[in-house]
C-alpha cells in the first residue's frame, strides 16, 4: 500500500480519489488558458474548480460528482465544448478516453507521473496526439480535503500538472511551468 502524501481524510470517497483543487491551482490554469462556451466539470466534488470558473466570468458551467449526486461521467452523453475537471486518479485513463468523446478540449488536473505507464502510453499516448499542453507547477501542491479559503496551500511531495488536451490537435505537446511559488501558504500565515 502506497503512502498518502496528500493528507486526505474525506470518508465520503475513497481517500485515494479525493483530492480537492485548492483555488489557486484553478487561477494559475485560466491565467494561460481561456475556454469558450459550455464547460463540463465531471468530478466536482465540494465545488472549488467550479467557483474558480464562476469567479473567472464562466457562466455555462454543468457540475455533477458520482459520489455527491449520482451522476457518472463515464456515461455521459451530451456534449461540450470543454472539460475541466480534477479526475479520480485510479479512473484517469478512462477519464480522459470518454473526455474525447465528449468534448473537443479539457483540462486534467493530474500527477506529473501520469505521463509514465504503459497501458497509458498504449492507449493514450502512442495513439493519438491530443496532448497540447503540460504546465507544471514549480512548488508542489498539497491536494488536501480542506482548502484555504485564500487560495494558497501547503507543498507536499507529489508534483502535479494541468494537462491540456484538444482532440483537433497534431503533433507533439509542449511543456511549460506555472509559478505557484506565490500561492504556498508560509508558515503562521
Amino acid at each position: 500500500m502506497g503512502k498518502n502524501f496528500s493528507g486526505n481524510t474525506n470518508k465520503r470517497r475513497s481517500k485515494s480519489d479525493f483530492y480537492q483543487t485548492p483555488y489557486n491551482i484553478t487561477r494559475r490554469l485560466l491565467e494561460v488558458e481561456k475556454f469558450g462556451g459550455s464547460i463540463l466539470e465531471p468530478a466536482c466534488g465540494a465545488g472549488a474548480i467550479t467557483a474558480i470558473l464562476k469567479e473567472a466570468g464562466y457562466e455555462d458551467i454543468t457540475a455533477y460528482d458520482l459520489l455527491l449526486d449520482g451522476k457518472d461521467f463515464l456515461t455521459e452523453t451530451r456534449k461540450f465544448d470543454a472539460i475541466i475537471t480534477n479526475p479520480p486518479f485510479s479512473l484517469a485513463k478512462e477519464f480522459i478516453l470518454k473526455a474525447c468523446e465528449v468534448a473537443p478540449r479539457f483540462a486534467f488536473l493530474l500527477p506529473l507521473s501520469y505521463l509514465q505507464g504503459q497501458a497509458r502510453y498504449n492507449e493514450i499516448w502512442s495513439a493519438s496526439e491530443i496532448l497540447e499542453k503540460i504546465y507544471i507547477f514549480t512548488r508542489y501542491p498539497l491536494l488536501s480535503a480542506q482548502i484555504r479559503p485564500d487560495g494558497k496551500y501547503e507543498t507536499a511531495m507529489m508534483a502535479y500538472a494541468w494537462y491540456i488536451f484538444d482532440t483537433r490537435h497534431k503533433g507533439a505537446a509542449t511543456i511549460h511551468w506555472l509559478d505557484s511559488s506565490e500561492d504556498v501558504a508560509r508558515k503562521g500565515k
